[in-house]
């Protein structure tokens, strides 16, 4: 084995604390780059509008429903009615088609595997099936108006 004086010894031992600090600096960097872009990635994506409104049937509100909008490209997006028939949704600008679905109320003590009671108001076909709903909404990036459904 050769022998190395000690100041050659000392100077690939530096060299190897360098490359150890300049390895670890790096992979720092590099995370915390990525996080970075995580972070920007994550963002919420601003190509969204807040649209909100109210649905009624035969003049009253719409409990226990949901408003869904079919866009022309892309997944639907459903909205639960509140007690006082009142939607909220995130939606992207353009032309959707709508329907509106009632659900069962539970009445006190119910319990899984019970038989679901019938839904208190049955809304007609022209509201509850895409292929055959008249409802349409149009939502644009400037400031929304309520969209509301009164159906009849």
């Amino acid at each position: 084995m050769p022998d190395f004086d000690s100041s050659a010894s000392s100077a690939i031992s530096c060299s190897n604390q360098f490359s150890v600090i300049f390895h670890s600096a790096c992979c720092w960097s590099v995370v915390i780059l990525l996080s970075g872009i995580g972070v920007v990635g994550c963002a919420k994506s601003s190509d969204t509008v807040a649209v909100g409104g109210k649905v009624s049937y035969r003049g009253e509100p719409l409990v226990n429903g949901a408003v869904t909008f079919f866009p022309a490209m892309g997944r639907p997006v459903s909205a639960p009615t509140t007690p006082e028939g009142e939607y909220t949704a995130q939606l992207a600008p353009g032309e959707y088609d709508v329907v509106v679905n009632v659900g069962a109320e539970l009445p006190p003590g119910f319990k899984e595997g019970d038989p679901l009671p019938p839904p208190k108001i049955v809304l007609p076909p022209e509201y509850t099936i895409r292929a055959r709903s008249t409802l349409k909404a149009t939502v644009t990036a400037a400031d929304q108006e309520p969209i509301d459904f009164a159906l009849e």
